[in-house]
């Protein structure tokens, strides 16, 4: 048996449930066997660093921690160490859309309208798409209704996105 380290991002601003959503997901990826030297591994994390840092920061300390061998995260049966990411991307899910008699000239225009107040500082919106929407006759413009909804994809908010999980699984 061998040890291999991981370092994984995992979307989302609550730490339980980016780690357990990093877990089944490389369970899915590697098998439910075990010794698959990834985070699957793990049923336990302890919060490094809460204060989000860029993703290349977080990856940062995740090796200093590693090549320190800290005791926090050295233990192959102990917990994966927990590192807040600001900056990265970001999915936010079933935003509603402002109804406007006039409509929106574009769905990027009403997807944006309902993220407006959902975004953090310093927040990009890189795709968008709506659901529940239907055009009128041949306008370019989209009418939405009560029920339309958004998905939007965000980068760069200086506010935390996720969390870097890292440690040490048998192999």
């Amino acid at each position: 048996m061998n040890l291999e380290y991981f370092i994984i991002y995992s979307e989302g601003s609550d730490v339980a449930a980016a780690f357990d959503a990093a877990v089944a997901e490389a369970q899915y990826e590697h098998g439910y066997g075990g010794n698959t030297g990834s985070i699957a591994e793990k049923d336990s994390f302890v919060v490094i660093e809460s204060s989000p840092r860029s993703e290349t920061e977080a990856e940062g300390l995740a090796k200093e921690l590693l090549d320190a061998e800290d005791e926090r995260i050295a233990d192959e049966w102990g917990p994966a160490g927990a590192i807040a990411v600001c900056g990265r991307y970001r999915t936010l899910e079933g935003l509603p859309v402002p109804v406007r008699a006039e409509g929106y000239p574009s769905q990027k225009a009403a997807a944006l309208a309902a993220a407006e107040t959902h975004l953090g500082n310093g927040e990009i919106v890189t795709s968008a798409t709506l659901t529940n929407y239907r055009p009128r006759g041949n306008e370019e413009r989209v009418y939405v209704n009560s029920h339309t909804t958004a998905t939007i994809l965000t980068t760069g908010s200086l506010d935390l996105t996720g969390w870097i999980f890292v440690g040490w699984a048998a192999s």
